[in-house]
């Protein structure tokens, strides 16, 4: 084949192959997507009520509250094996039971009191931070992010009591709802089945404080939430 055609045969198949590597290049950086599902478990946190003469009473709360929502990972840099970006998301958790819950008074040798709520607890957040991705091995990835998160929440109570030493008292509110602002963290490890198609596990951790003023007072909502993963490219 003489070199001028050589040239132009190379030219045309450079042609027709620089479309793949830009698609394949932009399918590298391009958005991934995660929806997730799991149980947020909830600290142990304390509140007050005015007929217990402002002594805090320390709550042990429902085990886990079920909940789920999608994150968002936008490349800004990085190199073929890792990226570091831009991670936006949301979730929402819910538990509506009638749960009975205990506590104590002046710490470990305090009385014991008992809470029956008849409670739904609604929570909601959205939250703008960063994260780092990196391979692990050909189709095991892992990631990290962590930042700012706006929290909403909404607690409905019915048959509201605390059974405490001095007597019964009723808490008089039946709903409450509140805004703060919080962080969250996240980790979790990515399988890729098929292209651009991940299942993983992970584990998320939120942090902010609501005050159900007109109910149980100001509780701090932390905890962890471990969670199944679904990630795609698009």
């Amino acid at each position: 084949m003489k070199p001028i055609k050589a040239i132009a045969l190379s030219t045309v198949l450079l042609g027709l192959a620089a479309p793949a590597i830009q698609a394949e290049e932009d399918t590298e950086y391009a958005p991934l997507y995660q929806g997730f599902l799991g149980n947020l478990q909830l600290d142990d946190q304390s509140a007050s009520w005015d007929e217990l003469d402002g002594e805090n009473a320390e709550i042990e709360f429902p085990s886990s509250i079920l909940g789920g929502g999608l994150e968002a990972e936008y490349a800004w840099g990085g190199s073929s094996t890792w990226r570091w970006g831009f991670n936006p998301g949301g979730s929402v958790s819910w538990k509506s039971s009638d749960t009975r819950v205990s506590g104590t008074i002046g710490g470990e040798n305090g009385a014991v009191i008992r809470f029956d709520l008849d409670n739904g607890l609604f929570l909601g957040e959205m939250h703008l931070g960063a994260y780092v991705r990196g391979g692990l091995a050909r189709k095991l990835s892992a990631y990290a992010g962590a930042g700012p998160m706006l929290m909403y929440g909404k607690l409905e109570l019915e048959d509201e009591e605390v059974v405490a030493p001095t007597g019964t008292v009723v808490i008089t509110g039946s709903e409450a709802s509140d805004w703060d602002v919080g962080y969250y963290a996240r980790a979790g490890l990515d399988y890729r089945y098929a292209k651009g198609k991940y299942l993983g596990l992970g584990v998320r951790y939120m942090s902010a404080e609501l005050d159900f003023s007109d109910t149980v007072g100001p509780v701090d909502i932390e905890g962890p939430q471990f969670v199944v993963t679904f990630s795609t490219k698009l």
